[in-house]
């Protein structure tokens, strides 16, 4: 069975982690928990086995969030950033940090909240046009992505989505398309690419 790593975050509630697992078991494939205060060593023992890493949204970016990162480059392995997971990856390989928005634009509760305008890239590939529509429940936003290109931001240019240069399936997305998998078909087509890799 495809198995997909999910680091689990302390400050997620069960609800969110839920739609993160939900999200990989409905392609048939099986969640593998990690927690964010496991050692390196804890995480290596299960890495080998999986065919994805998904490093979902928290409140801040954590250890483990660089050394997985790290992992999936140095092992061709797929990786998903979701929200701060994505800030995560953009900050990959740098010493800066997380900085506020300081408006609420891109704190909505449920639903679409804004549009997105993807460049050249695997992801607008995956979604088959330019401009999508998205959720958004982030306060922190990152100026810069160190060793994944930018490849979407908002209509306000906060950097929204980033992926790899490789073939390989690295991609990291603001939005929580977890959470929108039940009326939006473009997390579906996502989540489905990632898990399953085609």
């Amino acid at each position: 069975m495809n198995k997909i790593l999910l680091l689990i975050r302390k400050e997620n509630s069960e609800y969110a982690n839920n739609k993160y697992i939900e999200s990989i078991e409905r392609f048939g494939s099986r969640a593998i928990l990690v927690y964010d205060y496991y050692s390196e060593d804890e995480c290596l023992k299960v890495l080998k086995d999986v065919a994805g890493i998904l490093l979902p949204g928290g409140d801040c970016v954590g250890r483990l969030d660089f050394f997985l990162i790290k992992y999936a480059l140095d092992n061709n392995l797929r990786l998903l950033g979701i929200c701060q997971g994505m800030q995560s990856m953009a900050l990959f390989a740098s010493d800066d940090s997380l900085v506020e928005i300081g408006n609420l634009q891109h704190k909505a509760e449920e639903g679409y909240a804004h549009s997105v305008i993807l460049s050249s890239s695997k992801l607008k590939d995956i979604y088959g046009r330019e401009q999508i529509m998205v959720n958004s429940h982030h306060k922190q936003t990152v100026l810069k992505s160190y060793s994944f290109l930018v490849v979407g931001r908002s209509n306000d240019g906060l950097i929204e989505a980033i992926e790899s240069s490789s073939d390989v399936f690295q991609i990291g997305v603001q939005w929580h398309p977890e959470r929108m998998i039940e009326y939006d078909e473009d997390s579906l087509k996502l989540l489905k690419k990632f898990v399953l890799g085609r």
